[in-house]
Order: structure tokens, then C-alpha cells, then sequence
């Protein structure tokens, strides 16, 4: 017999409810994205699943069957959510601008509506490593209205990203513009590792992008009609941003602008470099953190007293959702909007809030907004932060209790000593959320960004007292300050310092060595083992687990990761990839015996892409060290990512052409290679010169690395004619790779006896001028690959010639990275988009 006085603690589950409708939903939305209804016919059987459910619910429920009329309205909300993905993934008007579109840019004149602020980003420093200068962009969101046929207007739906070669301004939201422009499908994701900005563009509803090659292509034909609340929204934060710059001074304006509005195209990328690598690059965008704090700051003021506590609630709540309107509605402000709206409503009627019904009721609402939102890193991240933060509060947050002696010892105590042992016990508070924070954080991370970031625990307690204080007068000075200026001087200036001292922190921390760390993301199976066993934790508290076993059980599941990493590699094969970089080079060489060597790293345009491509690459591949890095010739778009792959990877030694500092060879141009020289002594790593018949040692001895080209003394062309020849053998097998080589360099090639190959890289980007009919009957390849940005006339030579010794020809722009893996049972090729499809 049970006793009366026995109390059962109430299961979370049970407390928060919508926990299962929140599960269910994310479970038919990723049932959907990863194919369990066909992509064309999927949306009847959704439909027809959730009728199906419905019913069944309400007759079992008529039948008092309770419990499994809860479990089909859980299907029906699995499958409605499955549906409504369904719908936004893969419905496209019948009008839409993205069904004329195609990966190659087409001439276009269409009539758009502004649904979003113009932003603006100025042209960064100038970069000797970048071979095309990057000048000032605009973008700003539209809808499409017409599309011109000739002399015809016909009407046209989307919604598209306008992007501008310059300033663009005297745009506001509403405005009717035609645009002369290219448009295009968003460019897909050609490597693996790399980020798929035309997933993440389809997933926000965007199938097409237009270009703009100057801001005089685009003309106002109409002003907004009437008073709309994006015209609202705009003045306002056009208002915001003048008050913000006049009083907090031009220093610290930029920060100023994407802490407090989320504007962070200001932000240059040394510093965003610097948030990012201590773990503090959310500042920069209005978050959840800002929301909350703001929420709590207006309810100090209108909690104060003067106020009945309806109209206080009304106030706050009014305070917030202006400001998350006027910030821009990301899944994470409308995650925190939702939270501190079902609070003040919950404090309002007497109930007590859980944090669990809390947050699920925010993730339905983002859901239903774009189901696609599951996806990203940013709403990942931010319902992740807030549920730590929740399990920490139920669980160690509340007060203990305090025996009655040590109260009157307490009370004795000066007011200086209670002062100080608060403010101990709040900083205390503080490091232990930022340490649950990273913790619970640090493999999801390591998954999208491919870095840890320890030292934000110990800086976290110092900057979020001075973003509070940021967050407040800023608040102040956009509300009050065109009232009372002389108020609104002294706010901007606790603002600056504020943000002097943020940067500050931030700057001392990732130069201290400790800020960051780079490394290869966990595997999926792996963070889901991780989040689901920390899921059950605290969904189900009545399993009840020492901290020892559960350290022991977190450190045998990282092992069970790292050991799952260290496999992928096989001893028994060499792996040869051909990465597409645009314009450029990268041959990533996978040698049996667990090493790495590049040939070649860069391209024509922007160093950080290049380096962001190699990187994710190698982090794919779970690789840390590059052993051995072979750069062809001097020309920039062959190496210009190398400093950065120093600051991301072990590196061993560089490999250089003995004419890679000539000056003549490089017709005088060396500021680019003094600055690769420099940068490479400062990082301790050796480089050295190779010349024809030189090998390259390796740890496997059934590997074979030899120079063919240039002899030691160069030969009489420009840079190019004296890249390095590197041929590889293993297994039988064979690849070639020479550079840029052409003129004189080729003919003194060709010159030698014919040399057989199984892969080869096409000269010089596949152009023409580096003798295609005469290299080709010299190498007689199986497979060509050509690296470079896009197919062009000048290749057209260059892919008959090799045709027609009988090689299957691969550009990488076309078929994204082609990799080929050599073992005693022969050559397999792959292409990334046809093995991503």
C-alpha cells in the first residue's frame, strides 16, 4: 500500500506539453528534407497521413482511449509539419523569375518591390594577395512584380537578393524599381565541407539571384504607396542609426550598429575575425542575449511603482516586439520575443511559466514561420544556448537554504561585505552559465564553424555586464535622446567606453594564443548520440546519473568520435583531389601512411574563399596537418590562401620553383610572393626550392614524388613557363600536374621522351596558349581535369585535343571537386555534384 504523504515529483514531459508537439513537428520536418516523401508526389501523402491521423484521433478519443488519440495527434502533428516543409521546399509559382533562371547569368529587366533596408558594405582594405580588387556592394531584398518580354511587361512572383557594384541609395521598403540586371540560381555547392549558400537561399524562399554591375541599373519608378509597416520599420531604424552615430562617435559607430541593430556589413574583418575566434561573434548580431536583457531593463523602469503591473506588462511587452521589429525578425529574436511575451502574459494571469512550454511554443512559432529555419546554425545554436541555460537554472539556480545561526551571522555583517559577497556569488553565476554554455555549445560549433573557443568562459563574465550597459543606453539614446541631448551626450559617451573596452577585451583575448582552436566537426551520428543522451537527461529526471559516470560516459563518446576520425583514412590507397576554387588551384594529394600534401593553393579572387574552401575540405576529411605545400609559380591565384591555412592547420614545408622570387621571371612583381616569403619565416615553417629530378620524400615507400620541370636554373619564359612539373606514381598509377606551364617551359617538356599518365591537370586553367594537341599526344591521359571558374571559348581547343587521345575531360566549375582514388585494383572517380545529388 502506497502512503497518502508519498510525493511524485511531475515529470518534465508532463509539465511542458508542447515539448512533444515541438519534437514532433521537428521530426516530420527531417523526415521530409532527407526524403521519406518523394520530392514531386510527397505532399499528398502528407496530407493524406495527417486526415488519416485526425480522424483516428477523435474516434479513439470519443472511445476514451486517451493515451493513443495523444499518440496520433503527435502523427498528425508530425505529419503536418512534414507537409507544410513539403510545400515551402519544393512549390515554386507557376510565375516565378527561378523557373526561367539557370547556373549560367542571363540579361534581364524586371519591375521589383523593396521588402527590406538597402545594405550597404564599403570596399575592404586593399590585399596584395588578391589579384581582383573588391570594391563597395549593396544588397537589398525584393520582391518580383513584372518581367519584360521584348517590349511587353508580363507579370512575374519571387522573391530574390538584388546585389549592387556600388552605393546604392535613396531606396526605402516599398519602393518600385526597375532593374537591368543578370540573374541566376544561386550557386550550388561544389565541394565537400563547403557551406551551401543555394541551400540556404532556397530554405529562405529565394530561387534566384540578380546582379547589378552599377547602381544607375536600378531606378525608382514608384515611392511605397500609402503607410506601410516596413516603411515604418525602416524610418525607425534609419532614426535609430543617426542618433547612434551622432552621440556614441564615428570610433565605435560600427560596433555600435550590429550590437545594438544587428547592421555588422560596417564591421571590418579584422575585427569580426577577432569576435569570431574568441566565441563572442553573437554580439554582433541582435540575439536572444539582447532581447532578454533589453526585456529585463524595461521592466526595471516600468516596474518601478509608478505603474499598475498590466500596464507595466503592456509597456514591456510593447518595448520588446518594437524592438525586435525594428532589429529584423531572425529565428533567434523571434525565439526570445516569444519567450518573454508568454512570460509577461503567464506573470500577468498568476501561472507560473515553464521553461520547457516556454521554448517549445517559441520553436513552433519559428517552424511555422520557415520550417527551413531547423536547419540553420544560427537557430541551432540559439534554442541549444537557451535550454542549457534552463536546465542549469531548474537545477542549480534555485536558493539553498539557510540555517537559522548562519542568517544571524549574515546580518551582522557591513554593508560592504554583503555588497561584495553578492556581487561574488553573481560572478559566479555568470562564469558557470558561460562554462555550460560552452560546453553545451562547443561540439555543435565544432560542427558548423570548425572551432572551439575556450577562452569566451573567460572573458563571457566581463562582457556581459558591459553589453548590458550597452544595450540600455543605447535603448535610452535612440528613445529619448533627440528629446533631451544633453542627456543623450552623456549616454553616448558610457555607450563609447562601453564599447572601447568590449573591443578591447576581445582583442587581448584572441591575440593571447588561447582564443580559438581549429578542428574538424564531429560527425552527425555522433552529435546526435551527444544531444540525445543530454535530451534524455533532462527531459526524463527520474534518470538520475552520478557527474562521474556521466564525465566517464561524455569522454568515452569523444573517443568513440576521434577514433571514428582517425579511421577514415586508409594506408592501402592514394587519394587525389581536384578542388574547385574558381579561378585558381588546389590539388589536395591523400598519401598512405596518414600524410597530406597540396599542390597549389588559391584563386583569382577573394584569399578567405580559397582558404574557407581548402579548410572545409580538409576538416571533411578529418585532417589537421598539412605535411608538404607545392606552389607551381608566382602567380597569386596558386598560393594566396596559404597564410591562412598557417593560422587553421599544422603545416610542415613549402616547396617552391627556383624561380618563384625571380625578378624577372615575375617581370618585377614580388610584392605578393616577399609578402608570402615573409609571413611563411614568421610562422617558422621551412621553404625550399625544387628543380627537375628532384623527389619529395614520403612515408610510404610505394610512393613516388618527382619534379619534372623547371631545371634548376629556370628556363627563359615568365613565371609560368617555369612551374613546377609534379609527377606522382602509386600503384601503377600516375597523375601530372603542371601548373600554369606554358610557353617556353612546354616545349622544352614535350621535348622529352613521351611520358604516359592516368590524370592530368590541364595547363593553365585549360587555355589554350599552353600547346593542348602537342601536350596531350605527349602525356596521353585517361582524365583531364580543367580548374577553373567557368567554361569559355578559348577551351574549346583544349577539350578536343584531349578528347581526342581518348581522355574523359572534368571541369571543375561544372562538376564541382573531381577526386580519384588509387589503389591495386585500379582508379575510381568521383565527381562531388553527382555524388551530392
Amino acid at each position: 500500500m502506497h502512503s497518502a504523504e508519498t510525493q511524485v515529483d511531475v515529470p518534465t514531459t508532463a509539465r511542458s506539453p508542447l515539448l512533444w508537439v515541438a519534437l514532433a513537428a521537428v521530426l516530420g520536418i527531417v523526415a521530409d528534407r532527407y526524403g521519406l516523401a518523394d520530392p514531386v508526389g510527397g505532399h499528398l501523402f502528407w496530407w493524406a497521413t495527417t486526415a488519416i491521423a485526425i480522424v483516428a484521433c477523435v474516434l479513439l478519443r470519443r472511445c476514451r482511449a486517451y493515451r493513443r488519440s495523444a499518440y496520433l495527434a503527435l502523427l498528425a502533428v508530425f505529419s503536418l509539419a512534414g507537409a507544410w516543409h513539403h510545400l515551402h521546399w519544393n512549390y515554386v509559382a507557376n510565375d516565378s523569375l527561378a523557373r526561367f533562371a539557370s547556373e549560367s547569368s542571363q540579361p534581364v529587366c524586371v519591375e521589383v518591390v523593396a521588402i527590406d533596408r538597402t545594405k550597404f558594405s564599403p570596399a575592404p582594405p586593399k590585399n596584395i594577395l588578391r589579384a581582383l580588387p573588391a570594391g563597395p556592394r549593396s544588397e537589398v531584398e525584393v520582391r518580383i512584380a513584372r518581367i519584360r518580354d521584348g517590349t511587353e511587361w508580363r507579370t512575374a512572383s519571387g522573391i530574390s537578393r538584388l546585389r549592387i557594384a556600388g552605393r546604392l541609395s535613396g531606396i526605402d521598403v516599398g519602393d518600385r524599381l526597375v532593374v537591368f540586371a543578370h540573374f541566376a540560381r544561386p550557386q550550388p555547392v561544389l565541394n565537400p565541407g563547403q557551406y551551401d549558400w543555394a541551400e540556404a537561399a532556397r530554405g529562405a524562399g529565394r530561387h534566384c539571384e540578380l546582379f547589378c554591375g552599377a547602381p544607375e541599373c536600378v531606378t525608382v519608378v514608384g515611392p511605397a504607396v500609402g503607410a506601410s509597416v516596413g516603411g515604418w520599420l525602416g524610418a525607425a531604424a534609419n532614426q535609430c542609426k543617426a542618433q547612434l552615430a551622432r552621440y556614441v562617435g564615428a570610433e565605435q559607430s560600427d560596433l555600435a550598429l550590429a550590437i545594438l541593430l544587428g547592421e555588422r556589413e560596417h564591421i571590418g574583418r579584422g575585427t569580426f575575425e577577432s569576435f569570431f575566434k574568441t566565441g563572442t561573434v553573437h554580439l554582433l548580431v541582435v540575439s536572444g542575449l539582447h532581447i532578454g536583457m533589453l526585456a529585463g531593463f524595461v521592466w526595471l523602469i516600468v516596474r518601478s511603482g509608478f505603474l499598475p503591473q498590466s500596464v507595466a506588462i503592456a509597456l514591456a511587452v510593447g518595448g520588446v516586439v518594437a524592438y525586435a521589429s525594428i532589429a529584423g525578425g531572425r529565428p533567434p529574436v523571434v525565439r526570445a520575443t516569444v519567450v518573454i511575451v508568454l512570460t509577461f502574459v503567464a506573470l500577468q494571469s498568476g501561472r507560473r511559466p515553464f521553461a520547457g512550454n516556454l521554448l517549445a511554443a517559441a520553436a513552433i512559432g519559428v517552424l511555422a514561420y520557415n520550417p527551413s529555419e531547423l536547419f540553420r546554425s544560427g537557430t541551432q545554436l540559439s534554442f541549444l544556448c537557451v535550454a542549457a541555460l534552463a536546465s542549469y537554472g531548474a537545477r542549480f539556480g534555485r536558493p539553498k537554504p539557510v540555517d537559522p545561526l548562519q542568517r544571524l551571522i549574515l546580518s551582522r555583517e557591513s554593508w560592504f561585505w554583503k555588497a561584495l559577497r553578492k556581487l561574488g556569488k553573481y560572478y559566479g553565476h555568470i562564469v558557470m552559465a558561460s562554462l555550460v554554455l560552452w560546453l553545451a555549445a562547443a561540439p555543435l560549433v565544432a560542427y558548423h564553424f570548425n572551432i572551439a573557443t575556450p577562452v569566451g568562459i573567460l572573458i563571457t563574465p566581463i562582457i556581459w555586464p558591459l553589453v548590458a550597459v550597452t544595450l540600455a543606453t543605447g535603448f535610452l539614446i535612440c528613445t529619448f535622446g533627440w528629446i533631451v541631448p544633453p542627456v543623450a551626450l552623456l549616454l553616448g559617451a558610457v555607450c563609447a567606453f562601453c564599447l572601447g573596452t568590449i573591443r578591447a577585451v576581445v582583442d587581448l583575448a584572441e591575440q593571447s594564443g588561447i582564443g580559438s582552436i581549429y578542428l574538424p566537426g564531429p560527425a552527425v551520428w555522433w552529435l546526435l548520440g551527444f544531444y540525445g543522451a543530454m535530451a534524455l537527461l533532462v527531459l526524463f529526471p527520474a534518470i538520475r546519473i552520478g557527474w562521474k559516470v556521466q564525465v566517464s560516459l561524455a569522454a568515452l563518446w569523444i573517443a568513440v568520435g576521434l577514433v571514428a576520425g582517425v579511421a577514415n583514412r586508409q594506408d592501402d590507397q592514394l587519394r587525389c583531389t581536384f578542388l574547385a576554387v574558381g579561378h585558381g588551384t588546389c590539388v589536395v594529394l591523400e598519401l598512405p601512411g596518414n600524410q597530406t600534401i597540396l599542390y597549389d593553393a588559391g584563386s583569382l579572387g577573394s584569399p578567405e574563399y580559397a582558404a574557407d574552401t581548402i579548410a572545409g575540405y580538409l576538416w571533411s576529411r578529418g585532417i589537421t596537418r598539412i605535411d608538404a605545400v607545392v606552389l607551381s609559380h608566382a602567380d597569386v591565384d596558386h598560393y594566396n590562401a596559404v597564410p591562412q591555412l598557417l593560422e587553421r592547420f599544422e603545416m610542415g614545408v613549402v616547396y617552391v620553383s627556383p624561380m618563384m622570387f625571380d625578378p624577372w621571371a615575375t617581370a618585377g612583381q614580388l610584392d605578393a610572393p616577399e609578402f608570402l616569403r615573409a609571413t611563411l619565416n614568421d610562422a617558422g615553417i621551412p621553404l625550399r626550392e625544387v628543380w627537375m629530378n628532384d623527389r619529395l620524400l614520403t612515408a610510404s615507400l610505394e610512393v613516388e614524388i618527382e619534379v619534372l620541370h623547371p631545371p634548376q636554373f629556370g628556363t627563359a619564359g615568365r613565371d609560368n613557363a617555369n612551374s613546377i612539373l609534379l609527377f606522382v606514381k602509386f600503384a601503377c598509377q600516375s597523375i601530372l600536374l603542371p601548373g600554369d606551364l606554358e610557353s617556353p617551359g612546354i616545349e622544352a617538356v614535350v621535348a622529352e621522351s613521351p611520358l604516359d599518365c592516368d590524370i592530368l591537370m590541364a595547363p593553365h586553367h585549360g587555355s589554350s596558349r599552353s600547346d593542348p594537341p602537342g601536350f596531350a599526344a605527349w602525356c596521353t591521359p585517361n582524365w583531364v581535369v580543367v580548374s577553373g571558374r567557368h567554361r569559355s571559348a578559348d577551351q574549346q581547343v583544349t577539350v578536343a585535343s584531349y578528347r581526342g587521345v581518348g581522355a574523359e575531360v572534368l571541369h571543375t566549375a561544372d562538376r564541382g571537386a573531381a577526386t580519384f582514388t588509387l589503389s591495386e585494383q585500379g582508379i575510381e572517380m568521383s565527381t562531388f555534384r553527382e555524388m551530392n545529388r
